[in-house]
């Protein structure tokens, strides 16, 4: 299994996290699971699927295969992913606004929703597919996917102070409250929520609540034998009860849900975040 995360060339500091590069052959990788639960995140992702399509299955219906290259929205509701048997990707973490500034459109149209990158972007999408395929290592795939985000540097909207806001709120856990975020951006609290749903697609406040519980998520992934309450403690809930609160809104199901067990055949995928997170 490679599992490759890279840092951003500096000229793509401003918008992008990281970027990650994965090859899991599950049929050599006995006791592993191609079923991986995604919860919400306050992170954007473009995503490029290189060998199987991934299947996607959201809380009604079946699995319903996906575009080899998906651009994924702000999402409150979990899903299932199915990876297929030779999964192949190469994913770029976007920082909280770096999708809105590299698409133009705001994030509020996009809730709950993932596109073919191709209807989005054009079918320079196909172009970059083919060369990312041809790529034989990590780094390679990691190079192609830098030069052509360094070619849509020209095309990006502005940057703001909101932006740097926001990433002290990554920092922070999502424990800022909404006037400290507000200040920093120099913005009154109207302004700041007008412009987080432009530039984020939520409401400040849920945003916050979603950084907190992703980094809680996270926190388990990488640490299965953490108890929930040092994890409610770390990631700033006031007890393990706050924390429960909100994994039953963003996971669907309480903490107890994500057991050690249930992790250990897991691909772990919650850990596709904040690598960098450079203010």
């Amino acid at each position: 299994m490679v599992y490759a995360p890279f840092v951003p060339h500096p000229a793509l500091l401003e918008f992008i996290d990281s970027v990650f590069v994965i090859d899991i052959d599950f049929r050599a990788r006995p006791g592993l699971s191609a079923i991986y639960p995604f919860v919400p995140s306050h992170n954007r992702f473009l995503c490029f699927y290189l060998h199987d399509r991934v299947r996607v299955k959201k809380q009604t219906g079946g699995f319903v295969s996906r575009a080899r290259s998906i651009i994924i929205g702000p999402q409150l509701t979990p899903v299932t992913l199915d990876l297929g048997q030779h999964h192949q990707s190469v994913v770029v973490n976007l920082k909280p606004a770096g999708m809105y500034r590299l698409l133009g459109i705001p994030m509020a149209e996009l809730v709950e929703c993932d596109y073919d990158a191709r209807l989005v972007m054009g079918r320079e999408i196909d172009e970059l597919l083919d060369r990312l395929q041809e790529g034989r290592t990590s780094q390679q795939r990691n190079d192609i996917v830098q030069r052509y985000l360094l070619g849509k540097r020209a095309q990006l909207r502005p940057g703001l102070p909101f932006d740097l806001a926001m990433l002290h709120q990554v920092r922070a856990s999502g424990n800022l409250s909404i006037e400290q975020v507000a200040a920093r951006a120099c913005l009154s609290v109207r302004q700041f929520e007008r412009l987080s749903h432009e530039r984020l697609g939520l409401p400040p406040k849920t945003y916050g609540r979603l950084i907190r519980f992703s980094h809680a998520y996270k926190c388990k992934e990488s640490a299965p034998r953490t108890s929930w309450t040092e994890i409610a403690h770390r990631c700033g809930y006031f007890d393990q009860a706050h924390l429960a609160r909100d994994f039953r809104f963003f996971a669907g199901h309480p903490p107890g849900g994500l057991t050690p067990e249930a992790l250990a055949s897991s691909v772990l995928l919650r850990t596709i975040e904040d690598l960098s997170v450079a203010l």
